[in-house]
């Protein structure tokens, strides 16, 4: 019995022991002050130009890369080897957008520029100065069927899109390609007083927000061969027309866009660096240090189409396998910009 009480009195102190060796760790929850956003382009095709101002929220907070619209602002283009300039004025019913509306104002490339903002605290933000490279042609685009789904609960069913083009020799290039496409999609639609259901089918440009950036930096003056740039899903049978554009970037634009996939890519374990904010190009004129969050980009850019016949598979199949992406209502109205007539002229003839 004396055994027992002894070795419950050594476990008890052991217990206590090792509870008083638990240190309650507080890690501080990262805060930082809104921060002006900016996102914004311009380049060799012809404009409109646009910029997005924003504030960034508290980092924790949810949707703080949203950040909220900064509205009122003066937003200016300036070609700083002519001095000519531009002002972008608020576009209605899209809060922190601002746009070009002078129609003669058409960026050239191997000329310089940079964007002035005028906050309405006064304060006022410009970018570094600089040239717009130019632009390279976008040779051709192909795409390939695939039945692999590219995210969660997307479609199994798509177009991949590759890009070929000539890199130019004796320079250094730097490319960013976006791209989207307008498909097809199916509704349950809105019935009719004869039990007939209207307004199923319509055309929607779907975007993708991958960033795909490229350097030349070891094969200069080389073919780049089939560039993956995009995929087109497919929910029902037909036709995808697809839009690329290649963007000829400056230095820092590329290194901009570098930094920002770098944050995203990374898979969140332990041994990630701690994420910090992505500044770009533009800062406050009076103070240097306060840097924005964002990129005004300059760009010289080439733009390809295509039109994909979208009848790999058949309709019957497909609607097995996609039918729970047919939503209710009106499709004009469930889909972004849905329209029941097809994009017209697409390819320019």
């Amino acid at each position: 019995m004396h055994h027992k009480v002894l070795h419950k009195s050594l476990l008890f102190l052991l217990v206590a022991y090792l509870s008083g060796c638990v240190e309650e760790v507080r890690v501080p929850i990262r805060t930082t002050e809104p921060q002006l956003v900016v996102e914004g382009r311009i380049t060799s095709a012809r404009g409109p130009y646009t910029v997005r101002l924003s504030r960034s929220g508290n980092y924790n907070s949810p949707g703080s890369y949203e950040g909220s619209a900064i509205t009122d602002a003066r937003v200016q283009i300036l070609e700083t080897t002519t001095d000519r300039r531009v002002d972008l004025l608020p576009v209605d019913e899209q809060p922190g957008l601002y746009q070009s509306q002078d129609s003669t104002f058409v960026a050239r490339a191997g000329q310089s520029y940079r964007v002035r903002i005028e906050l309405p605290d006064g304060k006022v933000f410009v970018s570094e100065p600089e040239t717009m490279p130019e632009p390279v042609p976008v040779e051709s685009l192909t795409a390939r069927f695939t039945s692999i789904s590219a995210r969660p609960n997307d479609t199994p069913f798509g177009y991949e899109i590759y890009l070929n083009t000539q890199d130019q020799p004796g320079q250094r290039n730097y490319y960013r390609w976006t791209a989207r496409s307008v498909i097809r999609r199916e509704s349950i639609g809105v019935r009719d007083f004869g039990g007939n259901y209207n307004h199923k089918f319509c055309w929607t440009p779907v975007f993708d927000n991958m960033i795909s950036i490229y350097a030349d930096t070891y094969s200069d003056g080389q073919p780049v061969r089939e560039q993956y740039v995009y995929r087109s899903p497919v929910y029902i049978v037909g036709k995808h027309f697809v839009e690329v554009q290649q963007y000829s970037l400056t230095r820092e634009a590329y290194q901009y866009w570098r930094r920002f996939n770098e944050q995203r890519q990374r898979i969140g374990t332990i041994f990630d660096p701690i994420p910090s904010p992505v500044y770009g190009n533009v800062y406050n004129a009076a103070d240097p240090t306060e840097r924005a969050l964002g990129v005004f980009e300059v760009a010289g850019v080439s733009q390809k189409r295509l039109v994909v016949p979208g009848d790999t598979i058949s309709d019957a199949y497909l609607k097995i396998q996609t039918f729970r992406y047919v939503i209710p209502g009106d499709c004009r109205l469930v889909f972004y910009q849905g329209d029941e007539m097809p994009p017209l002229n697409w390819l320019g003839q």
